[in-house]
Order: structure tokens, then sequence, then C-alpha cells
């Protein structure tokens, strides 16, 4: 599973068409609170050949390397968080436009 959509790099140049996926997908709750949250952590890579290779380079694309949502324990489609944070990550404006690949 992994999403294609323009990845903004450094300096305001966009990547067209990189391929993105969720390389960490974590559920925390800070001590003493009932607030969980999800945190989720992406990779960028120029295009799913590059991302394939055996030491793939990443883009650097600091707009969109960590993610963090609000998440309630019954959040999980069919118990699978790497799915649910690819659906949390789509309603962010940096993947407008993003499929599924």
């Amino acid at each position: 599973m992994a999403l294609q959509v323009n990845v903004p790099l450094a300096g305001g140049i966009t990547h067209s068409n990189g391929y993105v996926r969720v390389v960490d997908a974590r559920v925390c709750k800070k001590d003493n609170t009932d607030d969980w949250f999800l945190m989720v952590d992406v990779a960028a890579y120029k295009n799913a050949s590059e991302r394939g290779q055996a030491a793939p380079e990443l883009l650097h694309a600091p707009a969109m390397d960590k993610f963090k949502f609000a998440y309630a324990p019954n959040d999980e489609t069919d118990s699978n968080i790497v799915a649910l944070a690819y659906t949390k990550l789509k309603t962010e404006s940096v993947f407008s436009g993003a499929s599924n690949v």
C-alpha cells in the first residue's frame, strides 16, 4: 500500500507523482490523560521503482514526514492501524489529490 502524490520538497520545488509510504504508525497515550493519538511517519520516493531498490533514495519532504492525529480505540478499520494511517493522511491538504497505488 502506498500513495501517489505530488511531493513538496524543501526550497519550494514539487516532485510530481511521488511514491509515499507509511513507514511507522503507532498509537500513543500520554500519562495521566484519557486522550489517545495516532503518530504516523512517512517516507517519500521519486517513484515505486526507486522504493524497490536495495538502498532507495528518499526525497527530502519535511512537509510530509510526520503527522499526529486524534485517535479513539474504536477507530481502526478491521484492526489495521496502517490502513487507518493512510485514510487519515488523505485528509491532510498536502495529500490533496493522492491516489492509492
